[in-house]
C-alpha cells in the first residue's frame, strides 16, 4: 500500500532555483517533494544555478523537464505556461539578486519572467550570508516583496560557504519551508 501524503493546497511546484551555494542540497530537497510527498515539481534555474547543478540532474529527479536561459527546444512560452501549470512558485535558494529583482520587476533571465508572470502564489526561501541578509537593501526589498503578495519564509542559521560557520541564512527543511507555504496558500484562499 503507497504511504498516505500529506495534505497541501498546492500539487504543482515550479521551482525556481537561484545561485546560492545552497542550490548543491536542492535535488534531494526535490527527491523529497517528489517521492515523500507526492508533489509534481518541475525546476527553472537561474544561469548561477545552472554552474552549480546542471538542468539535466533535475530532469533525473524530476521526471520532468528543467529549464534554464539555454533552454531552446521548450515548445510554447516557457514563462507563461510554466507559471500557468503551477499550483505554487517557490524560489529556493532566492538570492539578494533575484530578490532585488523581483522586487523591482525585474525580469531579464527565464527564472526572474516566470516569478513575474506567476498566476500561482510566489513563495521565496532566501539563502545569503549574513552581511547580505542583513543590509538596508535587502530588507526593503524582502519588504516590498511581502507587499507585492508575495511569501517570505523566514530564513534560518546554516553553515556558510565563506567561514564553515553558521554564519549563512537559508532554508529551513523542505517540509518545514512546504509547511511554511501551506499555510500562506492557505490564508491567501482565506483572506
Amino acid at each position: 500500500m503507497p504511504a498516505a501524503h500529506p495534505v497541501t493546497p498546492f500539487r504543482r511546484v515550479l521551482v525556481a532555483a537561484c545561485g546560492s551555494s545552497d542550490v548543491v542540497t536542492l535535488p534531494q530537497s526535490v527527491l523529497a517533494m517528489r517521492f515523500a510527498l507526492g508533489l509534481q515539481v518541475r525546476v527553472v534555474l537561474s544561469a548561477a544555478a545552472a554552474s552549480f547543478v546542471t538542468a539535466k540532474a533535475f530532469t533525473a529527479v524530476t521526471g520532468e523537464p528543467a529549464y534554464d536561459d539555454g533552454t531552446a527546444e521548450a515548445p510554447g512560452v516557457a514563462h507563461l505556461d510554466l507559471g500557468r501549470w503551477a499550483d505554487l512558485v517557490l524560489v529556493m535558494p532566492a538570492t539578494a539578486n533575484t530578490i532585488g529583482k523581483a522586487a523591482h520587476g525585474i525580469a531579464d533571465s527565464l527564472l526572474t519572467t516566470c516569478v513575474l508572470a506567476a498566476s500561482a502564489p510566489v513563495v521565496f526561501v532566501p539563502s545569503m550570508n549574513a552581511a547580505m541578509w542583513d543590509r538596508p537593501a535587502v530588507q526593503r526589498n524582502i519588504e516590498q516583496l511581502r507587499a507585492d503578495g508575495h511569501g517570505v519564509v523566514p530564513p534560518v542559521g546554516v553553515l556558510a560557504l565563506s567561514t564553515g560557520t553558521v554564519t549563512g541564512r537559508g532554508a529551513p527543511p523542505i517540509g518545514e519551508v512546504l509547511q511554511w507555504a501551506a499555510t500562506f496558500v492557505g490564508e491567501r484562499r482565506d483572506g
